[in-house]
């Protein structure tokens, strides 16, 4: 049948009709998104593991998920009390069981008695079960110290990340200059680009100061925002506290600093707090920013727009799989607070499963319950185990060559600055230059060097034969998160737990491990020895800030990003190989760049000092 004058499905050269939907014809702003955390690398993970399970011989035996921050995935074991609750809720005939502890059934009665049909496969309203937002408001109101909080102004959603994307979409509007701009941290987590590049909204980055531990500066916000203004309308402000990634906890001077910032440049606020739970380090506490907006009275605690996030995913939870988590909003326009519910209503209602374990985050048993002293004892090992690790985390990064970390106040990541040497950064040049080479020369940078090197290399690469047990590992592409003018993001990633295959000598937390010299072999290395060999220590995560490290003046950085591979601390009488091992994550792990082959770190500082981080 011949086609229709005007038809634009075109005869290919083999007879066939072209697709309607190609790269070309679909939608741009889709093919703009880049997520690291799953991006890529994570696909040809998933190729390898199909492989390995068809009998493909590889020189490891499984692949290890290192890319994003998955507690339970790397071994940390579930909250009793909430996992008893949630079966309760999943399969009511357990509640004539003597196995589980009464206030859990009663936990599980109230909340069934306000599921439809008594059960969680029900729908529940889009903006989640009224009894849940109830919780979450009277947790909201003992968090800031008796703050109302209107059940009516949250609403529950599938993890933090759904609230997120909602509150954007509500944001995003005009075209050309018109545009609506978000300022974003940088370093970042890829979610908000991500998220900003689908919705065709101008992503604004201000600059964390690494060298005063990752501070916030209202100068910095107030540059980005002046220079924004000249193509796009920046109309909302995103913080991250705790930080991801780089693990800084706001001072309340800080966010009162903000507030009037945002307030004075009629900006919408949007405060992620999903690490709340997640302090460590002394002198810092978290301060919600309701309550600071709250606590510094009109105007701003009549005007100022505000939406807060949480999440049973981090914390001490560690429940990414269901996907629960909450939006609070305050100062939103009524009328706009109606379209938010009109768009939650299309996806019908949060995943009812995530929800009941939010419900349980935000009312945990009370000092008079019999489960109260289990739920306080596996609640405080998580947290410390997360905070021994943040501080052994720090130490050892700082008494590696070439790698300074500032300290990790909270959340579940570190950020260390890694520098490299000059042949590092003319092998990744020779490498991989083309497209980010152009786009550094384009930005005014002193030579051209690439932004990121596939890490899929360490998937691929052998480990030495010395190791008996061989473990293949990915992490995700560091320039995703981003870093100051000059510098690029890198992602150090340590959230395995090695106990099982890790070399025997190895199998005790805090176990001091020698490092072997391979300076002479021409590899940069530093021996890791956390304490995550034990399963319950499982989820620490550790970014870093990759700098070039030449001869050049000082503060004089060109970024750049090699790939990563993992090597156990055991590899002590491998030969040396020329590219070596490639840049790879903590734990229990030695560390070398593929891309030297020649003197290590000592060659970009000539007195062979370690540089050193101010802000620690």
């Amino acid at each position: 049948m011949a086609l229709r004058a005007g038809d634009h499905s075109q005869v290919a050269m083999n007879g066939l009709k072209e697709k309607v939907l190609t790269l070309d014809t679909m939608n741009p702003c889709v093919r703009r998104v880049e997520y690291a955390v799953r991006g890529p690398i994570v696909l040809r993970a998933l190729e390898l593991e199909q492989e390995l399970r068809q009998g493909v011989k590889k020189p490891f035996t499984e692949v290890i998920r290192a890319n994003i921050g998955d507690a339970q995935a790397m071994g940390q074991k579930p909250i009793t009390f909430l996992r008893q609750v949630l079966a309760l809720c999943v399969h009511p005939d357990l509640l004539n069981s003597p196995d589980f502890p009464e206030d859990a059934k009663r936990k599980a009665e109230r909340i069934l008695q306000a599921c439809g049909g008594h059960s969680l496969g029900a729908y529940s309203v889009s903006s989640g079960i009224q009894l849940i937002r109830e919780d979450v408001a009277r947790y909201i109101e003992r968090r800031d110290g008796g703050i109302p909080s209107d059940p009516n102004n949250i609403y529950l959603s599938t993890g933090a990340s759904d609230a997120i994307v909602t509150v954007l979409k509500l944001l995003v509007a005009g075209e050309g200059p018109t545009r609506t701009g978000v300022l974003i941290p940088i370093p970042q987590y890829p979610l908000y680009s991500a998220a900003l590049a689908e919705l065709n909204a101008v992503q604004v980055d201000y600059y964390l100061d690494e060298e005063r531990a990752w501070a916030l500066d209202v100068a910095e916000l107030r540059r980005a925002l002046c220079q924004a203004r000249g193509y796009c309308c920046p109309r909302a402000l995103c913080i991250i506290n705790p930080g991801n990634p780089t693990g800084q906890v706001q001072a309340r001077e800080c966010i009162e600093a903000v507030i009037r910032f945002a307030f004075e440049e009629r900006l919408f606020l949007m405060a992620d707090e999903v690490y709340q739970d997640n302090v460590y380090a002394e002198g810092s506490q978290f301060h919600s920013f309701k309550k600071v907006l709250a606590e510094m009275g009109p105007p701003y605690v009549t005007q100022q727009e505000l939406a807060s996030f949480h999440s049973v995913s981090k914390g001490y939870m560690g429940e990414c799989g269901f996907r629960g988590g909450y939006v609070e909003v305050v100062n939103m326009d009524p009328a706009v607070q109606q379209q938010m519910q009109k768009l939650m209503s299309v996806r019908l209602c949060p995943p009812v499963p995530g929800q009941v374990l939010l419900s349980m985050v935000v009312s945990p048993p009370a000092p008079s319950d019999p489960s109260f002293a289990q739920f306080q004892a596996e609640r405080q090992v998580v947290l410390a185990e997360l905070a021994a690790k943040a501080k052994l985390t720090e130490q050892v990064f700082n008494e590696a060559p070439g790698i300074c970390c500032n300290p990790v106040q909270g959340a579940m990541y570190s950020f260390p600055r890694v520098q490299l040497p000059p042949r590092a950064v003319q092998r990744a040049q020779d490498d991989h230059s083309a497209p980010h080479g152009e786009a550094a020369a384009s930005a005014g940078e002193a030579e051209p060097v690439p932004r990121q090197v596939h890490p899929r290399v360490l998937l691929r690469r052998p480990l030495p034969s010395l190791f008996r047990a061989r473990v293949g590992r990915h992490v995700q592409p560091w320039t995703y998160h981003g870093q100051g003018p000059g510098v690029s993001g890198a992602l150090w990633t340590c959230s395995c737990c090695l106990w099982g295959w890790a070399p025997a000598f190895l199998q005790a937390p805090n176990k001091a491990v020698k490092q072997p010299d391979y300076m002479e072999a021409g590899c940069v290395h530093t021996c890791m020895s956390l304490p995550c060999l034990c399963p319950l220590m499982s989820s620490f995560l550790s970014w870093g800030s990759v700098q070039a490290w030449r001869p050049s003046p000082a503060g004089h950085f060109t970024g750049i990003t090699l790939s990563c591979e993992m090597a156990l601390a055991g590899w002590r009488a491998a030969p040396a190989a020329a590219g070596c091992i490639a840049l790879a994550e903590t734990f229990h792990t030695d560390v070398a760049f593929r891309a030297l082959r020649g003197p290590g770190l000592g060659e970009g500082r000539r007195d062979g000092r370690k540089p050193q981080c101010t802000g620690t």
